[in-house]
């Protein structure tokens, strides 16, 4: 058995990891806790990852909140932390917005080239098109495979979070999150971040899933039963991960180069 620490973006995931990976190394490379030794992840590491027998720990983020976040983040390249460069894709979304405002406003426009350019920015800026489903899987799937949670945090709570967590885990008292904001990697916001209604609707719109997994969390945190997911839900997320095992499983049909193809039928 072991403890996985999700590292969900914009959630404040580089501060808890930061504090585990310090007392980790301070522990002699291994640091225990009641369910075995804690790890704490990369971006890549999913629910879907955790062993059967194993437990996470999530943090998650209103994903509006987030989007703020992420937005900033990526405008200014993940710096003073980081300094990753735009993709093309990136580049062309912050030519297109240059504010989360205007942004957010063009996804609440009618079908359109506003609106189109809108939807492509939220698919193309790495923060935004990385949806908080990403780790948790969609809600049917987190709803089935809640005994693999130990704990879900709130990037808004993460200090009492983080103190309950230490009680959890059985961590010394003395572990704590960075102060620094460049170690932590806090968002520095450059201007005002009030949204429009419209704009705070089209988000909560298109985030509709991450908002499932939030009231699933909430439950859980409040020590209530989880909230039901659709008969229709449950089927299509047991289809996806049907699809899924498939093409693990399954040899990939060979395509035929497309030439081939225009000679046969040039021959017939």
């Amino acid at each position: 058995m072991a403890v996985h620490v999700l590292h969900v973006s914009k959630t404040g995931g580089t501060a808890m990891r930061y504090a585990i990976r310090r007392e980790r190394r301070a522990a002699g490379g291994t640091l225990p806790s009641p369910w075995g030794p804690i790890w704490a992840h990369e971006h890549g590491f999913r629910l879907a990852d955790v062993p059967k027998d194993d437990r996470a720990v999530i943090t998650l983020r209103d994903p509006v909140s987030r989007f703020l976040s992420g937005f900033c983040s990526r405008q200014r390249k993940g710096a003073p932390r980081h300094c990753r460069e735009w993709t093309d894709a990136e580049r062309m979304a912050f030519q297109y917005f240059s504010t989360p405002q205007e942004l957010a406003d063009a996804l609440a426009e009618p079908p359109g080239e506003t609106r189109e350019r809108a939807e492509f920015a939220m698919r193309s800026i790495t923060h935004l098109k990385r949806r908080l489903i990403l780790w948790t899987g969609r809600p049917a799937y987190l709803l089935r495979h809640l005994d693999k949670v130990l704990y879900f945090a709130r990037q808004e709570t993460l200090d009492d979070d983080w103190e309950r967590l230490k009680e959890l885990l059985e961590l010394p008292s003395g572990v704590i999150l960075p102060r620094d904001d460049v170690v932590a990697h806090r968002t520095i916001y450059p201007y005002d971040l009030a949204l429009s209604r419209e704009g705070v609707e089209a988000l909560r719109a298109w985030y509709a899933e991450d908002y499932e997994v939030l009231e699933i969390a909430e439950h859980l945190r409040q020590g209530l039963a989880p909230p039901r997911v659709s008969l229709t839900a449950r089927l299509r997320s047991l289809l996806r991960e049907g699809r899924a095992a498939s093409r693990e499983l399954l040899p990939e049909r060979p395509v035929l180069p497309r030439v081939r193809v225009e000679q046969r039928s040039e021959a017939a």
